[in-house]
């Protein structure tokens, strides 16, 4: 069981699930569904991630995984190939805007361990954006969705959950981040930074408040995201550098998953 846990987050399969979970969230949110999109974030996330972890381990730096990915570096080049064939097959039959948007998110994706993580900050920024593009973006232009004000705060909602449960990642990391990233924790405190990730899920409560008021979002879905924000805010609390590796990897990872379960619970209960 335990293996299989490593494996599962280890091939980054589990983020892979989780960013899948995300989208599949944005459809329940927004109303608006298409599988194509669904597919292509999970296998692009498998890729690009993979992709990260492969560059890191040949260029030689410390990470938290480094002895579990060099024993299979094998399998994990394989799953970073097939997922990147799968990726570019479902790539050219989006639209042009769609296009554009991946490509845009895909250059920060590649970029991002070849020194774009190195500038002060931008770490936690990117991978909030990146995603807010996957899980949400993507769907919003490939089905034509137009951009009004309820749209807009979804999108923020989601770069803001995005950004909370990253903060966790960097204190995990600071041991690694501290000889060259600008990281919020690094710059601010432990303590300061856990302040700013529960506020941001604060602000998406308020969103979420909102949104019902207006009645872009009905009552059971607020309710399931209240709920999330507050477990979230939980598991963000109880964060620290002593935590092992799964408390993040697998626990703050798999809010993501439970974002979906919530909301589809709630449609089923309600």
């Amino acid at each position: 069981m335990k293996s299989l846990k490593q494996f599962l987050v280890y091939s980054n399969l589990l983020v892979a699930f989780c960013v899948l979970a995300l989208a599949l969230s944005s459809e329940i949110l927004l109303g608006s569904s298409n599988y194509r999109i669904s597919q292509f974030v999970f296998f692009a996330t498998l890729f690009t991630y993979n992709f990260q972890r492969l560059v890191q381990v040949k260029s030689g730096k410390q990470h938290v995984r480094k002895d579990w990915l060099e024993k299979h570096k094998f399998v994990i080049s394989v799953l970073t190939f097939i997922s990147g064939i799968i990726s570019a097959y479902h790539f050219f039959s989006f639209q042009g805007n769609t296009q554009i948007a991946i490509v845009f998110s895909g250059i920060l994706s590649i970029l991002y361990p070849f020194g774009l993580r190195e500038i002060p900050f931008s770490k936690i920024f990117i991978i909030a954006l990146v995603w807010a593009i996957s899980t949400q973006l993507l769907l919003i232009l490939e089905n034509n969705l137009i951009l009004n004000q309820q749209v807009l705060l979804h999108l923020a909602a989601r770069f803001l959950f995005v950004f909370a449960i990253t903060i966790p990642f960097d204190i995990r990391d600071m041991k690694y981040d501290i000889k060259k990233l600008r990281t919020i924790p690094l710059q601010f405190g432990v303590s300061k930074a856990k302040l700013m990730a529960i506020f941001s899920l604060f602000i998406c409560v308020i969103i979420a408040i909102f949104q019902q008021f207006q009645n872009s979002l009905n009552l059971a879905n607020l309710l399931a995201l209240i709920l999330l924000y507050f477990l979230a805010s939980i598991l963000i609390a109880k964060s620290n550098t002593n935590r092992n590796e799964m408390y993040f990897s697998f626990w703050i990872e798999s809010l993501s998953i439970l974002y979906y379960l919530f909301l589809a619970i709630s449609i089923l209960m309600f």
